[in-house]
């Protein structure tokens, strides 16, 4: 089962993958950020630049993953990967009108994708910048962050229900980090039950 998870930024994707990836112990393909993207990504995502070059270059690290992510896809298994077409059409609202055809065009790499759920992360304003001053990354513009994030989280809730099998999850009062709401984002998006690892008292 591919389970994909998605939002705009700052809304805790990479986290969410991450311990959900540990909790199903089957996988998972995050999206990397800083470490992992091509530098000069980040510099043209805050500028505005290039918004073609940027939507195709997450088109194929997105693809990469998704291809990757089929030869783990065995019956019971639960395969985590951020981002799926949706993100990529979501994300055509922050650029100018006369690039969206081209945007579009680009969008379209990602639709054999199709996973199984997908599960649209949202959440107030407030949320999203006490989260976006807690992680303090040099390169974020915490007003730019808010701005770009509340763009987008409009396009991600218009877009949900034109997607088979997509949930949206409010972010709200949901923290990560603990078992409820983990479990809270597993009952919501209808994922199966995860193994539970027995923990014995031995001494």
């Amino acid at each position: 089962m591919r389970v994909a998870i998605v939002g705009g930024p700052g809304i805790g994707k990479s986290t969410l993958v991450r311990q959900l990836g540990d909790l199903y112990r089957n996988g998972s393909y995050g999206e990397g950020e800083q470490g992992v993207w091509d530098p000069r990504v980040l510099a043209d995502i805050e500028a505005g630049r290039n918004p073609v070059g940027v939507t195709a270059y997450f088109a194929r690290l997105y693809d990469a993953n998704y291809r990757h992510a089929a030869t783990h896809d065995e019956s019971g298994a639960v395969v985590l990967i951020e981002g799926a077409q949706i993100t990529l059409e979501a994300h055509i609202a922050e650029y100018p009108a006369e690039t969206h055809e081209a945007l579009r065009g680009v969008v379209t790499m990602g639709a054999h994708w199709q996973p199984n759920r997908t599960i649209v992360l949202t959440s107030g304003t407030n949320t999203i910048e006490k989260h976006i001053r807690l992680r303090r990354r040099p390169h974020e513009e915490v007003e730019r962050m808010v701005e770009r994030f509340r763009l987008i989280d409009v396009e991600f809730r218009r877009l949900a229900p034109f997607y088979p099998g997509t949930v949206v999850v409010e972010r709200d009062g949901l923290e990560f980090h603990t078992r409820d709401g983990l479990l809270a984002v597993i009952k919501v998006a209808g994922l199966p039950p995860f193994p539970e690892i027995p923990y014995e008292q031995l001494d």
